[in-house]
């Protein structure tokens, strides 16, 4: 479709065979992977369902506990020594019987250290609201809207007027 003639093709293709940019394009093979910020975002979501809105406080301290349980369970891959655990297993929809990777369990113990802290603090009688400021931005909208709310009345009364000439 380039007439291999033509200053375009030549320029063309002496970007695509640049040393430089295939050695570039090798680093940038490493970013392409975003399965660990997809485990992070479903955790997340387990804290901080969608249908569900938290005050500010309330989604900081959630999505900390999202990252906490995020890190402690990033190494829970097996070893690349050590061979996975299998077990076998009927596929209906291939009728045949293949092996599967057995997955490990989750690392829950800090939540423990977290509430023996808690515990810790009330029987001392140092428990202290936790100060979020650092957290929490004070300038965030309360929602999206470019324009001013109306009154419910003036909602209303557009409401019934479309319904009326219908």
């Amino acid at each position: 479709w380039i007439d291999k003639t033509s200053s375009t093709f030549r320029d063309l293709f002496d970007k695509i065979t640049n040393k430089q940019l295939s050695e570039d394009m090798m680093h940038c093979s490493d970013f392409l992977h975003t399965g660990s910020l997809e485990n992070y975002h479903n955790v997340r979501l387990k804290y901080l369902p969608k249908r569900i809105a938290f005050s500010r406080e309330t989604t900081v301290i959630r999505s900390m506990i999202a990252i906490i349980e995020t890190n402690r369970n990033v190494s829970c891959k097996t070893d690349s020594a050590e061979e996975p655990k299998m077990y076998v297993r009927y596929s209906k929809a291939t009728a045949k019987w293949i092996l599967r990777k057995e997955s490990q369990k989750k690392d829950y113990s800090y939540r423990h250290e977290i509430l023996a802290k808690i515990e810790q603090n009330v029987l001392s009688g140092t428990l202290e609201k936790a100060d979020m400021t650092e957290y929490v931005p004070e300038n965030i909208p309360r929602n999206i809207a470019t324009v001013p709310r109306p009154g419910k009345r003036e909602l209303l009364e557009k409401y019934n007027a479309r319904k009326r000439f219908r």
